[in-house]
């Protein structure tokens, strides 16, 4: 006696609600990615604000050997750049190995501030496609089920049509999301080795500049 045909579609139903949840997840990494992207993005800009006249403040305050400007300049300026210049500074009497020591160390500190959430990005990159996969292999378990349980042939005249195609949209947002989202994990990871190269830059300079007017 074959299986009452509601109780099979209750089945299939219970498949189709299962992927609603599959679609949301992969809503929600796409808004998490979007967010993070540009939150990091908005970070990474705003370090370059003003920052030719703080290097041109810090620069003059040196070889007017008045260290204390230009560690108060340090304290105005918030970010990576014067957080490294300072702890420099504060090693001004010291030798040279010891100053730039001392700014590397603080480098170590603000590059993992900078490259903070720039890996959620890169998990969610390969989460978003996976958890498309996931849906497409629920939508296919659950309508061949159903034509197994109640003999339907015709999969375009049944709801069994229905759940394939979601169980095949799934999967393309999942990569819908997952492609710009590893596009923009590149991208913000070159922008923080530019960030990085400037940093290591500037930090030797204001190094040379602290030594020459000791």
């Amino acid at each position: 006696m074959e299986p009452p045909l509601t109780n099979n579609f209750e089945t299939l139903f219970a498949g189709i609600s299962s992927l609603n949840i599959i679609f949301l997840l992969i809503i929600a990494c796409s808004i998490v990615s979007f967010a993070l992207f540009f939150e990091r993005l908005y970070c990474l800009k705003s370090l370059r604000n003003g920052f030719e006249s703080f290097i041109q403040g810090i620069q003059n305050a040196l070889e007017m050997k008045d260290l204390s400007e230009a560690i108060k300049l340090c304290d105005k300026k918030e970010g990576s750049f014067s957080s490294v210049i300072k702890a420099g500074l504060l090693k001004a009497n010291k030798e040279r190995e010891v100053i730039e020591q001392a700014m590397e160390l603080q480098a170590r500190i603000e590059i993992a501030s900078l490259e903070k959430n720039t890996k959620i990005l890169s998990l969610v990159a390969h989460i978003a496609p996976l958890i498309g996969l996931l849906g497409t292999v629920i939508g296919f378990i659950q309508a061949f089920s159903e034509m197994r349980l109640s003999g339907l042939v015709d999969i375009n005249a049944t709801k069994i049509g229905e759940a394939l195609e979601f169980a095949l949209i799934t999967t393309a947002a999942g990569l819908a999301v997952a492609i710009p989202t590893t596009l923009a994990y590149h991208y913000l990871v070159a922008r923080i080795e530019n960030l990085v190269l400037e940093l290591e830059a500037t930090s030797s300079e204001v190094v040379n500049i602290m030594l020459e007017n000791q």
